[in-house]
């Protein structure tokens, strides 16, 4: 008989053995049970080589993790369930446990059915016995792994006796493998060396096990076994997270000797995925745009070259210019920086909220000083508003923009005493008029910022220049990670704005300055010899000043830029078609994607 034949007649000995079972009810649920068994995958979700990742030896040359426990206090590795990954992670378990149900299935109508099973032709039984052998042996087997590689050596002879795939394959023919004595082993071995936290969910794979065998229920069998290699996975994490927690003070301190060698050798071998020239060309463009006469002998021409080199970044977070994104050099902090840049570009979307509060109230009568209580509810009422839109750019502030600006409106006829009145053709100006602030002025409120921040990042620059990698961390990874409602600082009940450079809000300026600060220093020091700071080479001089205009030195904490005139409270509104859409950050090839384990770094706006 062919090989597909006995894949058939295996396919229908399942089908007529679940039939008539009360969980296999319908032909749909039938025929989805053996649709699972026949393409369902054939390893468990979990394997000794997916949890290869977690390895201390990959853990060490893992250049993402190296550079991300910079920056973050609690950084840890977590499976990566969320997202597009996350689901197809989901669907390829669902679809792999129901076919290890379906396969044990098969084992009790061909090892122990009645009436006992007879092969149709020429073919000896043992080959169905063997074709049906799909799933449950690697499932031993990556028990037997993954728990050898997670118990010292001295109990490895107790796994090996205890987990031999080929006896317990003969015992489940023959009808006596005893599962729950194989999984209470297990959980004891587990208990000896797994945290005590973890007893309970331990307790509960036996008693689902127990449960299971006494009521010969496959489906709680099989949910023991999920939960036991889930536990496995868990164990693999925390044994993952404790060696990160031990290491992590050479992996900081160790961050700039690493990756300056493990860049170069990349690049020497041809097997770097960073575009090594357009970085060069990238900053020869920043030095040529920025430079000036020089017109300072104490100018240091290094620390000249850092503050064009920070300029360039913090401009890149407030610029829709996609000529001034960022070389692919970053690609190790790109998901911090698109983290920044959302935050700042929701920052000045809320001062042009404000600024049109301002207006329209003292439009409505209101000429007096606003307290902090109503700052505050406006504040809280936006956000709100936004909700889970934040972060995601102009065009979700546009979207929201009619209840943006009917709530402005409310709230502006509120403070001048006046009952909320609308009608349509306001409710269409006032949106109209929103919606043009956000095309017009965005760039007034964006250089406004940009200048204040700049300002105060050179300074955190100026403060820890001389800083080792673990001062660094240590000074400027303290603060806890910023929240999901942007914290403005109210000023004053006698200052009439809500601005930040008239009222600078110094907790959330400070917590942006640290982190961009953080990432400037770090990438400086690695990237500039490699890719930067090339005189020879690109005939570029980088012995240059900052011009005049914003006037920002690194000694210049203090100093703040005069900002540009406003634009008129409504002008004309902008054709929709002719909004401008911030492009995403040019970060490069990423590194080559995990097995299914992210490292969670705070910076992140939502954390492969």
């Amino acid at each position: 008989m062919a090989e597909r034949d006995v894949a058939e007649e295996l396919m229908e000995y399942l089908k007529s053995h679940v039939e008539g079972m009360p969980s296999y009810g319908s032909e749909a649920q039938r025929d989805e049970l053996v649709a699972a068994f026949r393409q369902a995958p054939t390893l468990p979700p979990v394997t000794k080589q997916s949890l290869s990742e977690l390895d201390i030896q990959n853990i060490i040359s893992n250049i993402k993790l190296r550079h991300d426990v910079n920056f973050d206090k609690d950084l840890s590795f977590r499976p990566n369930n969320e997202g597009p990954r996350g689901q197809q992670k989901a669907r390829y378990s669902d679809r792999y446990w129901l076919a290890l149900e379906a396969e044990l299935h098969l084992y009790t109508r061909l090892f122990q059915g009645t009436p006992p099973f007879r092969p149709s032709g020429l073919v000896n039984a043992s080959v169905y016995f063997q074709r049906a052998q799909r799933r449950v042996p690697k499932a031993f087997e990556t028990i037997h792994e993954v728990l050898k590689s997670l118990v010292p050596d001295r109990d490895h002879q107790r796994v090996d006796e205890h987990l031999d795939v080929r006896m317990l394959m003969q015992e489940i023919e023959r009808g006596v493998c005893d599962m729950v004595a194989l999984v209470e082993w297990t959980a004891r071995l587990l208990k000896e060396h797994c945290a005590p936290m973890r007893d309970e969910w331990v307790d509960k794979m036996v008693g689902r096990m127990r449960e299971g065998a006494a009521a010969h229920d496959l489906k709680t069998i099989v949910l023991s076994l999920q939960d036991l290699i889930g536990m496995l996975e868990t164990m693999k994490l925390d044994v993952a997270n404790h060696q990160i927690r031990n290491l992590k003070p050479l992996l900081i301190e160790d961050t700039i000797n690493y990756e300056k060698h493990y860049h170069l050798d990349r690049i020497v071998n041809k097997r770097s995925k960073v575009n090594f020239e357009a970085a060069q060309r990238w900053w020869a463009c920043v030095v040529q745009d920025l430079q000036v006469q020089h017109t300072s002998a104490t100018k240091d021409a290094a620390r000249t070259r850092l503050e064009l080199f920070s300029q360039a970044v913090v401009s890149s977070l407030f610029s829709r210019d996609v000529q001034q994104e960022l070389p692919d050099t970053f690609y190790l902090d790109s998901d911090r920086l698109r983290a920044l840049k959302s935050e700042v570009e929701d920052l000045v979307h809320f001062e042009i909220c404000f600024s049109m509060f301002s207006q329209l109230r003292k439009n409505f009568g209101h000429v007096g000083a606003v307290s902090n209580a109503t700052r505050d509810r406006v504040r809280s009422s936006l956000s709100a508003i936004m909700g889970e839109s934040m972060g995601h750019g102009s065009q979700a502030w546009i979207y929201n923009s009619e209840s943006l600006s009917l709530e402005i409106s409310r709230q502006a006829q509120l403070i001048a005493g006046r009952s909320p009145f609308f009608d349509h053709h306001n409710l269409q100006a006032t949106n109209e008029c929103l919606r043009s602030l956000f095309h017009n002025t965005f760039t007034f409120h964006a250089s406004t910022l940009e200048a204040v921040l700049l300002v105060q990042v050179l300074g955190s620059i100026n403060k820890h220049i001389n800083s080792s990698p673990t001062e660094l961390y240590n000074s400027l990874v303290a603060s806890p990670p910023p929240t999901s409602t942007p914290p403005f600082i109210t000023a004053p009940p006698t200052i009439d704005t809500f601005s930040f450079y008239n009222n600078t809000p110094q907790d959330r300026l400070s917590d942006l300055s640290k982190r961009i600060s953080h990432i400037v220093l770090l990438h400086w020091r690695i990237w500039a010899p490699i890719a930067y700071v090339q005189d020879d080479a690109s005939g570029v001089s980088t012995h240059l000043l900052l011009p005049p205009q914003p006037a920002v030195t690194l000694s210049a904490q203090s100093q703040s830029a005069s900002p540009p005139p406003p634009a008129p409270m409504c002008p004309a509104p902008a054709p929709e078609h002719d909004v401008p859409v911030v492009g995403l950050m040019k970060t490069g090839e990423p590194p080559d994607p995990g097995s299914g384990y992210e490292n969670g770094v705070s910076d992140q706006t939502s954390l492969p």
